[in-house]
């Protein structure tokens, strides 16, 4: 931990300002330490370099499954191809003409907290080449730990900590992004409002959540036929996703797998001018099996989508509707829905103006993702 990163924190119960009890340092980094509050006494240990801010039950959860997450990741993450990912993302919502989520002004000279970073690949991504001041990344799980072992810049932090209860001080954040994470805690909405409160008045905050006419299937109208077919697909699919991800991790490892298989027969389906009647007819088959740029990806994204006990879908309204009640009025929907960021004016509920960009069709999308990834893969064969 970097003695820079006392001056946002404070304790999550009582609010005072921590003091570090240093054990190990490497250079002006604190690795081996305790973060002890100056009223109430409680104390949370400093684990590798990052600060473990969680209550007695979720510390015992913590040492109980660090090292099966540990494992995995060290054997999954290192063979994901993430950076290429989201350079497809990018590039297949620009050749749509989308407006995206994130963009390089938003962040120069910015405080920036990812919320919900996990291994860090946005703050690899988008957030460190645009100029930011200072970048904490904040997770409750073990992937932080990866995240801080792949970005050990100068102004990047990393947290492990609950997003419903984060150990910082109110509005000290210019800019607090949540990329694809507040729909699996347990109230998005609840959470969203907790961590808007870090946010600076005349700050943005920018955010991906699950968009409900995605998932089901309301927004393509290819046909009522094919919507209802998709939209009982879903339900069947979020049936068994609610089982897999109660079971042991072993049993969930094993069906991301499988997930990966059969992405990976979908698309070889699809590229064939002859099976692909067959490959996409294999996508309206729960359980859906997530794409990505190789088989590892593939298992990576399924077992992310398979492993979370929470799973939660919004409506555009419902997200306007939590920016409205936490105090924001300029608001832009951008083109992946369901992606929003909006300008807090006011601590309280204020009037709205909220701009619309279009947003791109799911399938439209996807085909281009596979174009730009199959071009890809052509230039460096």
């Amino acid at each position: 931990m970097k003695p820079g990163l006392l001056k946002y924190m404070c304790c999550p119960f009582c609010k005072s300002d921590f003091k570090a009890l240093v054990k190990r340092k490497t250079g002006t980094e604190i690795v081996s330490s305790f973060l002890v509050c100056k009223k109430c006494n409680k104390k949370y240990p400093i684990i590798k370099g990052i600060p473990v801010i969680l209550d007695e039950k979720k510390l015992k959860d913590f040492a109980k499954t660090q090292k099966n997450w540990e494992n995995w990741w060290k054997k999954v993450r290192k063979k994901s191809d993430i950076d290429v990912y989201d350079k497809l993302w990018v590039q297949a919502l620009k050749n749509l003409g989308g407006e995206p989520l994130f963009r390089p002004e938003h962040f120069k000279g910015k405080i920036v907290l990812d919320a919900g970073c996990g291994t860090g690949r946005h703050i690899k991504s988008d957030f460190s080449k645009h100029g930011c001041k200072e970048i904490i990344g904040v997770d409750l799980g073990v992937q932080v730990f990866e995240a801080k072992r792949t970005d050990d810049a100068p102004n990047t932090h990393f947290i492990q900590a609950d997003l419903m209860n984060l150990p910082f001080k109110k509005e000290v954040f210019d800019v607090v992004t949540s990329h694809g994470v507040l729909h699996h805690t347990p109230n998005p909405r609840a959470t969203f409002m907790r961590i808007s409160k870090h946010l600076k008045v005349g700050g943005m905050m920018a955010i991906y959540v699950y968009h409900k006419e995605w998932a089901y299937h309301k927004a393509h109208k290819k046909s009522l036929f094919l919507d209802t077919v998709y939209a009982t697909g879903v339900m069947i699919w979020l049936g068994i996703r609610k089982i897999i991800s109660r079971m042991p991790h072993p049993i969930i490892h094993g069906f991301a797998y499988l997930m990966a298989l059969k992405s990976t027969i979908e698309s070889t389906l699809v590229k064939n001018k002859i099976t692909r009647p067959l490959g996409k007819a294999l996508r309206f088959i729960p359980p859906f099996a997530y794409v990505g740029v190789n088989f590892h990806e593939r298992l990576v994204r399924n077992y992310d989508h398979y492993s979370a006990t929470y799973n939660y879908f919004q409506a555009i309204e419902e997200v306007i509707d939590w920016y409205k009640k936490a105090g924001f009025n300029d608001i832009e929907v951008t083109s992946v829905p369901i992606s929003i960021r909006g300008i807090k004016k006011t601590r309280i509920e204020s009037p709205l103006n909220v701009k619309m960009y279009e947003l791109v069709d799911h399938f439209k999308f996807r085909q281009e993702w596979d174009r730009v990834y199959a071009k890809r893969r052509g230039a460096n064969e």
